[in-house]
């Protein structure tokens, strides 16, 4: 059996209010034990000293589209095969693919794909922890960059053939309260012990609430693609602010969201905000478009030609940075929100997102600006820098 003991290391324990120094003893690819540095002296492993680097669970995003957006249902797998070699040279170890509004045929042909491929493949890096639909069943008038065509009310049959199909591996639904039949979709997804999640909407506050009560407990990139604060009228990210029974999650790139308004979040939110990328990943030397217009790269974010975000080019390491950078979380506060936040929403907190004994030895060391070193997975080093 495989041991190893980590050692010499700062480890930022998203369970603990500080960082500490310590150590990390592997057994294949669990963690099973924190010894302290007078107690790695007697322990039987092989020994690697990390020399004073910074160690921390493995990053999860709950929103990552990669060039997922652009492929068909054959072209799935080699899109998550792609986006898991690239995640974990940023520190990520688990992510949630995330679709796009797509019409009937077109989401089963994907999901024909995906659901079996997250649940039993085996990656060359960062690991799909599960799918996030992000629509069809959201507003017309918050699409953002959906393709609209493909929006539509949550018919029933529909909702249970999407479920069972998935066969569990759909952890999240983005929604719009509002929507026809949204009262079943949340009933449904409480069935099934999947994330509703609220974004590209224009509710109410009183359907919020309503929505609330049958499960909803989430909310998809705070700010974009709802409607806005307003003094008198909270608006849906008025109510996403001040409903304590919601978490949220932030595009943290500076260009999503200003600045500020990522510290007022924190401030309203504190831990239950959580950061995420939003990422997509157009092919290269041509003009894409999923379904609302060519995307764009502008050098800060992906956009349709009126301009409208259309996604990131961000990755969570930077997320970290930014969050630093803008004044709005520490280097500890950012890892928890990127870490044992998104874990817990997902109910995956005793296995991914902790350096608890048990959990899998999913981390990733890196040194002064959060530059990623080293990333492993399962108990060995998937990505080290050369």
């Amino acid at each position: 059996m495989t041991r190893l003991l980590l050692m010499n290391a700062r480890l930022f324990d998203p369970e603990l209010r500080t960082p500490c120094e310590g150590a990390l003893l592997v057994e294949e690819d669990r963690i099973v034990g924190r010894p302290s540095p007078q107690e790695t002296a007697s322990i039987d492993a092989e020994r690697i000293d990390l020399g004073g680097a910074s160690l921390a669970p493995g990053l999860l995003d709950l929103h990552f589209h990669g060039a997922l957006p652009f492929a068909g249902g054959h072209d799935a797998l080699s899109c998550l095969e792609r986006a898991s070699a690239s995640l974990v040279r940023h520190g990520t170890t688990g992510f949630l693919p995330t679709t796009v509004a797509l019409p009937g045929a077109e989401l089963q042909s994907l999901l024909s794909t995906l659901a079996p491929a997250v649940a039993q493949g085996s990656w060359p890096g960062a690991e799909p922890v599960g799918i996030h639909l992000e629509g069809p069943w959201i507003a017309r008038g918050a699409a953002g960059a959906q393709p609209v065509g493909a929006i539509r009310p949550a018919d029933p049959r529909e909702v249970d053939e999407v479920i069972g199909q998935s066969a569990g591996t759909i952890r999240m639904v983005t929604l719009a309260p509002e929507v026809p039949g949204a009262g079943a979709l949340l009933a449904a997804l409480s069935r099934a012990r999947i994330v509703a999640a609220l974004g590209h909407s224009l509710a109410s506050q009183e359907e919020i609430v309503a929505a609330i009560d049958a499960g909803l407990c989430h909310v998809t990139h705070l700010f974009n693609a709802m409607g806005p604060v307003h003094h008198r009228d909270l608006g849906v990210a008025g109510v996403a602010l001040t409903e304590d029974r919601l978490s949220c999650d932030l595009i943290c790139d500076g260009v999503h969201v200003h600045p500020a308004m990522v510290r007022l979040a924190v401030r309203a939110k504190g831990e239950r905000l959580m950061l995420i990328t939003d990422q997509i990943d157009p092919p290269l030397g041509s003009l894409s478009s999923f379904g609302s217009g060519e995307i764009r790269d502008d050098g800060s974010a992906l956009r349709l030609p009126c301009g409208r975000l259309a996604g990131s080019r961000l990755f969570l390491d930077q997320a970290l940075e930014n969050a630093q950078a803008f004044g709005a979380l520490s280097l500890h506060e950012a890892i928890a929100a990127t870490t044992l936040r998104p874990a817990r929403l997902l109910g995956i907190e005793s296995e991914r997102g902790t350096l608890r004994v048990g959990a899998r030895a999913d981390f990733f060391v890196f040194g002064p600006g959060a530059k990623v070193r080293e990333t492993w997975i399962g108990g060995r080093c998937i990505y080290a820098v050369v």
